[in-house]
């Protein structure tokens, strides 16, 4: 498998008020595949297509939500998560940010893309805030299982 971690956590802390620390998180992982970057975004690219790809989603169901494009997920675990579409650049990346979910997370916006080149490269990268710091190995955990299966995928082409 090539993973290739960049960097993360790009961790700043806030103290509150209350003395709760809240942190804010930054998590980028990369792919490098042997493909072309229409055969990546054909199976990656179409914002409701998670669904076919992503190991922990069983379902995606679209809608327009104040002009914008929103996704429904539905975990493995039964879970909700309703993410809405905030840019992107048709071919090559897509941008989003998480609406509604049951983890303890803020903020939390993501963007997916490829990269063109001698390989071509895959790049998740999402920013989020949380006050358990144990939600930054799920985040981890979620990106690396979707390259993962992106990986598996192209491996069996």
């Amino acid at each position: 498998m090539t993973l290739i971690s960049k960097f993360s956590p790009v961790a700043a802390s806030l103290l509150c008020a209350t003395t709760a620390w809240s942190a804010d998180f930054q998590v980028k992982r990369s792919l490098e595949l042997p493909s072309t970057t229409p055969q990546v975004w054909h199976l990656i690219g179409d914002f409701c297509d998670i669904d076919d790809w992503h190991p922990k989603v069983s379902s995606c169901s679209l809608k327009v939500l104040d002009g914008s494009l929103v996704r429904v997920l539905k975990t493995d675990t039964g879970d909700q998560v309703t993410q809405k579409r905030i840019a992107q650049e048709e071919g090559l990346s897509y941008t989003y940010k998480t609406i509604s979910s049951a983890l303890p997370i803020e903020k939390y916006t993501a963007t997916l893309s490829v990269q063109p080149g001698e390989n071509l490269l895959i790049e998740w990268i999402a920013n989020f805030s949380s006050d358990d710091p144990a939600m930054e190995r799920v985040v981890v955990d979620d990106i690396e299982g979707g390259l993962s299966a992106i990986e598996s995928i192209f491996a069996s082409r």
